[in-house]
């Protein structure tokens, strides 16, 4: 048996378990077999196709990231559509945010400008996850850990072994890397 079929007939929480040891290939199975599906569910709740791709992997990088505290015998379906729900909520709350801002509106085009507003903030954080995904493997894991997850530095560099001064190293870079990139 080939070694991606073997991956192809193993229960998610088989899948799970192995992911858990750190195991590639069944994450790499995990994200095969439940992606399309994440990224329909975000699509009917964000209403945009480029943003539910976006939040899709976000999801998945959530899932390598937080792997060591996967529970192989807990539904990991509903693992998946609970952080994509999430994810979906954080961005609408966000989107949502920038609609109220106080920024007077041309009477004449309401729809268009709030159209226009939209498609730039997805415009923006489709760029900002592209610079995070070209970001070195180590300084993407400390910025996604610290912005996504809310870890403290401390905790980031007991997750990865390293000092607090090196996680601290790695987010200046990140944010400068992210500057750099948008600018």
């Amino acid at each position: 048996m080939k070694a991606k079929e073997k991956y192809r007939e193993m229960t998610d929480s088989e899948l799970v378990a192995a992911i858990r040891g750190g195991d590639r290939a069944a994450f790499e199975a995990i994200f095969r077999r439940w992606y399309p599906q994440v990224q329909r569910f975000l699509l009917s709740l964000v209403k945009e196709e480029t943003l539910s791709e976006d939040l899709s992997q976000s999801v998945f990088i959530k899932v390598w990231l937080n792997r060591q505290r996967l529970d192989p015998s807990k539904s990991l379906k509903n693992y998946l559509l609970v952080l994509s729900k999430n994810s979906a909520l954080d961005v609408l709350k966000s989107k949502r945010y920038l609609m109220n801002l106080d920024v007077p509106a041309p009477v004449e085009k309401p729809s268009s400008d709030r159209t226009e507003h939209l498609a730039e903030y997805s415009e923006t954080q489709s760029r900002l996850l592209r610079a995070v995904q070209q970001m070195p493997s180590q300084r993407r894991s400390v910025f996604m850990m610290s912005r996504f997850q809310h870890l403290s530095n401390k905790d980031i560099a007991e997750t990865l072994g390293l000092s607090v001064r090196t996680v601290e190293k790695h987010l200046q870079l990140a944010i400068n890397n992210l500057r750099n990139f948008l600018s």
